[in-house]
């Protein structure tokens, strides 16, 4: 056995994918191409290739290089599927670094006329919440300290439509006095009337 094929079959996750500190204290971005991924059909035994890219933002670990390597050639001799290997390596890459961000594409090879790309990302992680509140109707929200409305008969709503309307009917639009020289008519106590000065054309 070569020392490559040694290394790729002993390879251990757990101690084997090196990480390393994060020093920066500012968020920035790490992309990585792998171009090489390789694993085995688990009906088939056939070779499935594709190209891994790998984004994040490091928290306080980052992956070193040629671990990452290593892991990803690891898949070479194993019989495991499409969805379920990038689904793997996220996880794996998720809980050793914690990254605030991550986002992983396979893209597979088209074999048997049939292109697939996986993708994962923090950002489709829908996480459900610790405690659902149960939906409770409005009429059910109201509290037994709560004073229910007042219901008027329909005998009071009659007397109130028909005030209203008789209300209407005596605030009527305002009738404009004026006598027929154009001066406003100016009513005063005791009747007593002023005098109409007529103005000069």
């Amino acid at each position: 056995m070569k020392y490559g094929e040694k290394i790729l079959k002993e390879f251990d996750v757990e101690s084997d994918l090196e990480v390393w500190e994060n020093k920066q204290t500012r968020d920035y971005v790490i992309k990585i191409t792998l171009p090489e991924f390789c694993c085995l059909c688990p009906r088939s035994g056939y070779p499935d290739f594709a190209t891994i890219y790998l984004e994040y933002i490091p928290n306080k670990l980052v992956v070193e290089l040629k671990a990452i390597k290593l892991y990803i050639n690891s898949f070479m001799n194993r019989n495991i599927s499409h969805e379920d290997s990038i689904n793997e390596i996220y996880s794996v890459l998720e809980k050793k670094l914690e990254p605030k961000f991550m986002k992983i594409v396979g893209d597979f090879n088209p074999r048997g006329n049939v292109h697939t790309v996986i993708e994962i990302s923090s950002d489709l992680v829908v996480k459900k919440p610790a405690e659902e509140k149960e939906y409770t109707p409005r009429s059910r929200e109201r509290s037994f300290s709560d004073k229910p409305r007042e219901r008027r008969g329909t005998s009071d709503r009659a007397s109130s439509r028909g005030s209203r309307d008789d209300k209407f009917k005596k605030d009527d639009k305002p009738r404009r006095s004026s006598n027929k020289e154009g001066f406003r008519k100016i009513s005063y106590a005791d009747d007593k009337k002023p005098k109409v000065v007529k103005k000069d054309k």
